[in-house]
Parts: C-alpha cells; sequence; structure tokens
C-alpha cells in the first residue's frame, strides 16, 4: 500500500455555498507541485479519491486536470460524469482526434474546463466545447472579462486566487458565478492509503482483453486473485452504475456489468498511476488465503453463500490495506446486508468465518475447535481445506511477484 497526497481546494457558487473541489496531485503534506507528469498524477488522484476514497460520489463535483494522452486514453470514462469536471491542461492542443474525444466526452454528460487563455490561442475556434472558463483574478483584473462573460452568457466563468472580500464583489459584479481562493479556504492536503494491484495482474488482463475480450471466466479468475484489484473492480462498477437492482455477490457479476471497455480503461488507469510499490503484498496474500478457504467450506447455513464467502475473505484485509474503518469501506460498495455485518462486526456465518480464520493463523486451537462447533463443521477437514487454500495462494502469488 501506498500513501497518495493530494490538495483538495473548495469552489464556491454565487451564493456563497460549496460547489465542487479541485483535486490537485502532491508528493507530501506541503502545498507544493509534484516533479511527476500530469497523466501519472491524475491517474494517481483518480485511483486514490474515486476508488479508494469514503467519499459519497454522487454528492460531490471534482475538477481533475487531464493530459491529452489520459484524454484519448478515455481515462475520465473510468469515473462518473455527474462527479467529474475534466480540466484541459495547456498540453493539450486542438487536433482533430482530441477535439472530437471532446465532442463524445460532452455527450456523455461530462464537463469540460479551460483556462481562459484558450479564448486567445488555438482552441478559440472551439469555445463551444467549454462549459466552464477558469480566470485567475492574479492575472487578470475581473472588469476586462464583463463583456466576454455577457457574450458567452451560455458558460460559467470561474474567478480563481480570490483573496479579499472587493476582488470577489468585482468579480461578481461582472458576471463570475464560481470563485475558489484563500479569502474562502485554503486547499488542505489529503492523505489516502491505496492498495496496489500486481503489476502482472493488470498485464493479463490487458493481453486477455486484446487477445479474446469475449473471455469472461479468464478475466474473472485473474482479477479474483488479486484482493486490490477486485476492490477496484467492484469499486468501480458500484460508482458508475446508474441504476441497479440486484447487489454484486461475485467476480464475474462485476466484470460482466462494467464491460469490457470500462475495464480496459480502469486497467490503462492503474497502470498509468504506477501502482508498482507492493509493500501490501503479504497483506493480500492473507486476504486471497481467505477468500478461497472460505468459498471451499460446506456450510449448512441460509446466509452462506460461496461466492458472497470468497468476497468476503478478499476484502476481510481491507481496512489495514487502507488505513480506514471497514465501516467506511463497505459502505461504497453494493454488498448484502450479510457480508457487510460480516465485515464491519464480525457477526453472522460470514464474521465467524474471519474469526475461525484468524484463529487458525495464529495457531488458537481452541478457537477453531469452537467455531467449527458452532459452524457445524470438522475441524481436521477444515484445517485440511485451509492449508490446500494456503498451498493454492502460495503458487498464485509466486505467479504474481513483479
Amino acid at each position: 500500500m501506498a500513501e497518495v497526497f493530494f490538495s483538495c481546494q473548495p469552489v464556491f457558487s454565487n451564493d456563497l455555498q460549496q460547489w465542487g473541489s479541485e483535486l490537485l496531485f502532491r508528493e507530501g503534506l506541503e502545498n507544493k507541485f509534484p516533479s511527476i507528469d500530469e497523466d501519472t498524477a491524475t491517474s494517481r488522484i483518480l485511483s486514490a479519491n474515486f476508488l479508494a476514497s469514503n467519499s459519497n460520489q454522487n454528492q460531490s463535483r471534482y475538477i481533475v486536470s487531464f493530459g491529452e494522452s489520459s484524454l484519448m486514453d478515455e481515462i475520465p470514462l473510468s469515473m462518473p460524469s455527474q462527479s467529474l469536471i475534466i480540466f484541459l491542461t495547456d498540453d493539450c492542443h486542438p487536433n482533430a482526434e482530441l477535439v472530437s474525444k471532446l465532442r463524445a466526452y460532452r455527450t456523455e454528460g461530462y464537463r469540460i474546463m479551460m483556462d481562459g487563455k484558450a479564448m486567445h490561442n488555438a482552441w478559440r475556434n472551439y469555445l463551444e466545447l467549454v462549459d466552464i472558463f477558469s480566470i485567475s483574478m492574479e492575472r487578470d483584473n475581473p472588469s476586462d472579462w464583463e463583456q466576454t462573460i455577457s457574450q458567452y452568457s451560455q458558460q460559467v466563468f470561474l474567478a480563481r486566487k480570490v483573496e479579499k472580500q472587493e476582488e470577489l464583489a468585482a468579480a461578481q459584479s461582472v458576471g463570475f458565478t464560481l470563485f475558489q481562493g484563500y479569502f474562502f479556504e485554503k486547499p488542505t492536503i489529503v492523505r489516502s492509503e491505496d492498495v496496489a494491484p500486481s503489476v502482472m495482474s493488470l498485464l493479463d488482463i490487458c493481453i486477455i482483453i486484446n487477445k479474446n475480450p469475449d473471455d469472461i471466466d479468464t478475466l474473472t479468475n485473474i482479477i479474483s486473485k488479486d484482493v486490490s484489484l477486485l476492490y477496484k473492480v467492484i469499486a468501480s462498477a458500484n460508482i458508475l452504475a446508474k441504476t441497479k437492482t440486484n447487489k454484486i455477490a461475485n467476480p464475474r457479476q462485476a466484470v460482466v456489468y462494467l464491460g469490457v471497455q470500462a475495464l480496459r480503461r480502469l486497467v490503462s488507469l492503474l497502470i498509468m498511476s504506477n501502482l508498482n510499490h507492493q509493500h501490501a503484498a503479504q497483506l493480500q496474500s492473507i486476504a486471497l488465503l481467505r477468500a478461497t478457504f472460505f468459498s471451499s467450506l460446506q456450510i449448512d447455513n441460509k446466509e452462506f453463500n460461496a461466492d458472497e464467502a470468497f468476497i468476503v475473505g478478499a476484502f476481510s484485509m481491507l481496512d489495514v490495506m487502507l488505513s480506514k474503518p471497514m465501516s467506511e469501506i463497505v459502505s461504497q460498495l453494493d454488498l448484502s446486508a450479510a457480508v457487510k455485518k460480516g465485515l464491519t462486526t464480525k457477526e453472522g456465518v460470514y464474521g465467524q468465518l474471519i474469526t475461525l480464520s484468524h484463529d487458525i493463523e495464529h495457531a488458537n486451537w481452541n478457537g477453531l475447535i469452537n467455531w467449527c462447533n458452532e459452524l457445524k463443521l470438522n475441524d481436521k477437514a477444515v484445517l485440511k481445506e485451509f492449508e490446500a487454500a494456503r498451498v493454492s495462494t502460495a503458487e498464485i502469488t509466486s505467479s504474481m511477484q513483479v
């Protein structure tokens, strides 16, 4: 797992209510620009904020900067359109392919934001693509924009670097309707833990998608073996969902729900975010062992389902991996009540399985016998299943090392 830092600066509407926030990648707790490229920074922000945060995406707007490479790779489509404002970086130039891609984003409901400089550079012939113009009060006088704002009345103008009451009043008087700056609130640095999928898993997914995109079973198999990737696939399915009537109960459901194109974009985002750190390898190995072990058991209980048991085992270490309460993590995922209860309170049949596994891992044989009696299982048979799962997990993890 790795710490990810990003600056979060609120944006306010004309009535001074928070309208959204701008996210900018940072390398530490100081509000300094990073030394990595824009696409890598963007991918890390998206992975950490959308796929590993506890924020309610449906009720939040985030301005995120995208370079041309990320836009052409359709990385924004990994995030819900109602939550994401696409802010073009200065390295974006209006070639035919990029213009076509921006039109497609707007058709999908995404809003496009550009610096006010777009009105005077190569983008001036494509201003109909822009929903929001960003103007720095440090660089421009608000009154200089009055005529432009009146001319482009269908578009929104954001005044940046507003630091004084008189600057706010001047910007409001000429038609600015969004505002950002130290006058309202200084940016806060948010620290987030992000779990790294195996690079080999990501590459395997790319190979399967390119060679045989209809091979759902193989895709599911690869994803199921990597706890971090499984978590992000299910989280992505949840945040992209427009309507859902059924719970996502197993990895195959998540893959089918996302579809090949969305899965391809998600994997591209994770590869671009340079998540090649393997500090969580041991925790992921324990989680995969539990997932394999739980799903192999035959338990006579109406709450027990082998697919759900796999998810419980796979996610049982996420609170440690992400350094967040399990209740915050599962609140983002559309899981059954029994699964959530097991993960958060260690109650019910799934909670008993987690405690059973913990007792085996720590050689607490009295605990093993107690939980086997509760679950009506033979303790010797359970230990054989656990050992088989351990061997299987060791084989899988050894093949996934990067």
